[in-house]
C-alpha cells in the first residue's frame, strides 16, 4: 500500500471516530440538560426542546473533538456548507 492511500485510510479514520466520539456525548448530554426543562419526557414540547438543545451542542462538541484530533478546518468547512445550505431554505428570495 502507497503512502498516499495510508493517510486517505487515516484520515477517513480519523473522521469516523470524530463522529462516533462526537454523537457518542452528544447522547449522553440529555440526561444532563433535559431535566432543566420541566417538560415531560416524550411529548411534543419534550422532543422540540431536546432538537433545539442538543442541535447547537452537537455542531460546538463536533468541532472541540476535531480539534482534538486535529480535523478542525475540515469540519469546519462543512459545517459552513450545512450553514449555508440550511439558510439557503429559508430564504425568501425567489428562483428565477
Amino acid at each position: 500500500m502507497d503512502k498516499e492511500k495510508r493517510k486517505k485510510i487515516w484520515d477517513y479514520t480519523i473522521i469516523l471516530t470524530v463522529f462516533a466520539v462526537t454523537g457518542s456525548t452528544a447522547a449522553y448530554f440529555p440526561k444532563f440538560i433535559m431535566p432543566l426543562t420541566g417538560l415531560e419526557c416524550c411529548n411534543f414540547w419534550y422532543v422540540l426542546a431536546y432538537i433545539l438543545l442538543i442541535t447547537p451542542i452537537y455542531q460546538v462538541l463536533l468541532l472541540m473533538y476535531a480539534f482534538i484530533f486535529g480535523k478542525f478546518n475540515y469540519f469546519l468547512d462543512k459545517q459552513k456548507k450545512i450553514w449555508n445550505w440550511i439558510k439557503g431554505l429559508f430564504s425568501l428570495q425567489k428562483s428565477q
